[in-house]
């Protein structure tokens, strides 16, 4: 099922799963300085930006050893914390604070992701959770900032600003993102995960959903075989993500199971 499947419409919990046992030393690579760790880390960063130069970033926490796993991906060992970037848009005004997240090893960004304002992405859903476990530990007194840093910045961690679109819009959204599903060779669908499985909210004309019978309202339990019940929604995401073959049976409650052909 395509990418786009995964965001629009529905906060979609993107969360990365965080190691529970404490990783051997070796594991993590060479232990970098502060100085090092924020360098290495704010090049990799403004990469990621469409303004680098406008960035305003923050970095409240220092950096702590361990791991990141993302369902169905390899464990990746390093040095990771969260902080907060703003910079500027293609259309020249300030996107807004946002999290970022970043894990380095033996002197090389292997993860970076930056938040969005919505707060439906990795890195907003990563470093909350990473703070309310206590992952993260203040930075040490002399925190370097970047030059275009905001002088009274918030408190650590704030949450996202709470916003519903009307009914309209969300729908409009759906369908659109079930048809760039299709588009993409998706089988055409906009869902939201559930404890009971992903809920269709959207079926693309002509997709391989609407020749199965999909419809608005059904919830999808499995995928060949594999429950999505009781699956966080990160977790599900990359399951249904993963299935690449042509053919696919989705279990639907109530229903049964149903083949859907891509096209």
């Amino acid at each position: 099922m395509a990418a786009c499947e995964e965001r629009i419409m529905v906060v979609f919990a993107i969360a990365l799963s965080l190691a529970q046992s404490q990783p051997k030393a070796e594991d993590l690579g060479a232990a970098p300085t502060w100085e090092q760790a924020v360098t290495i880390g704010e090049k990799a960063l403004r990469n990621q930006l469409i303004d680098p130069q406008s960035a305003q970033i923050e970095w409240p926490y220092n950096f702590t050893g361990g791991s990141i796993k993302a369902l169905l991906g390899k464990r990746r060992f390093g040095y990771y914390t969260c902080g907060w970037v703003n910079a500027k848009n293609r259309m020249g005004g300030y996107t807004g604070r946002v999290p970022f997240l970043i894990m380095i090893r033996d002197g090389v960004v292997t993860e970076v992701a930056v938040g969005s304002f919505d707060g439906i992405d990795t890195a907003t859903v990563t470093c909350a959770s990473m703070i309310k476990k206590g992952l993260l530990e203040p930075a040490p007194a002399s925190v370097p900032t970047s030059a275009n840093a905001t002088a009274n910045a918030p408190s650590p961690w704030t949450a996202p600003p709470s916003y519903t679109p009307p009914p309209e819009m969300l729908q409009a959204a759906a369908q659109e993102s079930a048809r760039k599903s299709h588009s993409n060779g998706g089988v055409g669908i906009a869902f939201q995960p559930t404890q009971f499985g992903a809920m269709v909210l959207a079926v693309a004309p002509g997709s391989p959903a609407e020749k199965a019978g999909l419809k608005p309202g059904a919830v999808i339990e499995s995928i060949n075989g594999v429950s999505l019940a009781g699956l966080q929604s990160a977790d599900m995401i990359r399951l249904i993500q993963s299935v690449k073959s042509r053919e696919v049976l989705v279990g639907v409650v109530g229903v049964g199971e149903k083949k859907l052909t891509r096209d």
